[in-house]
């Protein structure tokens, strides 16, 4: 079965969007070098209506506040 280059980094993307935001963006940057001009303007509508989101969700629920994760900032109190 053959899956087009834009679909196989959508899956890969959101897969790893979750787990590691470092290899999430060497993915993302591996992604706009392989693919055409067109397939990158549907990849960014992609990531701007469903990984952004999904990565901020998870960022809120499951860090609790005042820990600092991966270089970002504490809430304050």
């Amino acid at each position: 079965m053959k899956i087009d280059l834009l679909t196989y980094y959508k899956s890969v993307l959101d897969k790893i969007s979750l787990v590691d935001r470092s290899i999430f963006r060497k993915e993302l940057r591996k992604a706009f070098k392989n693919l055409v001009a067109e397939d990158r303007e549907e990849l960014k509508n992609w990531f701007r209506s469903s990984c952004v989101c999904k990565v901020n969700a998870a960022a809120e629920t499951l860090v609790p506040q005042g820990i600092l994760l991966q270089g970002e900032f504490a809430q304050s109190s």
